[in-house]
């Protein structure tokens, strides 16, 4: 039978996906690391510099073997981070180029690449929300004109930021000032307490992140937190 007993069951809302983005030398990949059994996909080379467990991925397909192998969870790995996912995008794109055989997804006729890479990248975002493991995406940071006013965001283009986002239960933005590494949470589907958050270590973590646990932060305003000059 595939339809559950008419009773309430227990709730959990334990976040699980995250996205951290900022700076580079930021520390977005040192706080990554400090998640339970941590792997990276890597796509820039940096994972060298660290002692965490890593695979080096240079494009789309290589990818989708890695996700497969973890998939099949023939592997103790507990979080699985992806650095950069904006990079992914790229591979995808030069992906579905090379698949029709042109430069640019939009020099394939009706549509049909933009239609490709877009169908492709929900599929994967799927993908990526059902593994039974924590999931970080770690993203860069652009400035952008709005009202005549700077802001910041995450690099990842936006149609796929926004599907990225929609399968994530917590964004967090990480800022260097000076010799200080700044830690925030600035979106997060729950209103979480620590009661929901039934992993001890990532509770651990997300108490020391501004922003999870209490009412978000106004633009502007920071919490201090020093770390190890470890991320890239």
């Amino acid at each position: 039978m595939l339809l559950p007993a008419n009773k309430p069951k227990v709730k959990d809302i334990t976040p699980k996906v995250f996205f951290i983005w900022g700076q580079s030398m930021s520390g977005k990949t040192y706080l990554a690391r400090q998640f339970p059994s941590p792997v990276i996909i890597n796509t820039d080379g940096n994972a060298k510099k660290v002692d965490t467990p890593s695979v080096e991925v240079y494009d789309f397909e290589t990818f989708v073997k890695v996700l497969k192998e973890i998939e099949e969870g023939k592997h103790d790995f507990k979080t699985i981070i992806i650095d950069l996912v904006d990079d992914v995008k790229t591979m995808l794109q030069n992906y579905v180029c090379k698949k029709y055989g042109v430069d640019d997804e939009g020099e394939v006729p009706y549509g049909k690449g933009y239609r490709d890479v877009k169908m492709t990248w929900q599929k994967l975002m799927v993908r990526l929300n059902q593994l039974p493991y924590n999931v970080i995406f770690i993203s860069h940071i652009t400035e952008i004109s709005e009202n005549n006013q700077t802001i910041e965001r995450p690099s990842l283009e936006q149609k796929y930021y926004n599907m990225c986002m929609g399968r994530c239960d917590m964004s967090i933005k990480c800022r260097k000032v000076g010799q200080t590494y700044l830690q925030i949470c600035d979106s997060k589907r729950d209103n979480y307490i620590e009661a929901d958050v039934k992993d001890k270590n990532v509770l651990a973590i997300l108490k020391n992140i501004k922003g999870v646990f209490d009412t978000p932060v106004k633009t502007g305003q920071t919490t201090l937190k020093t770390i190890k000059k470890e991320d890239k």
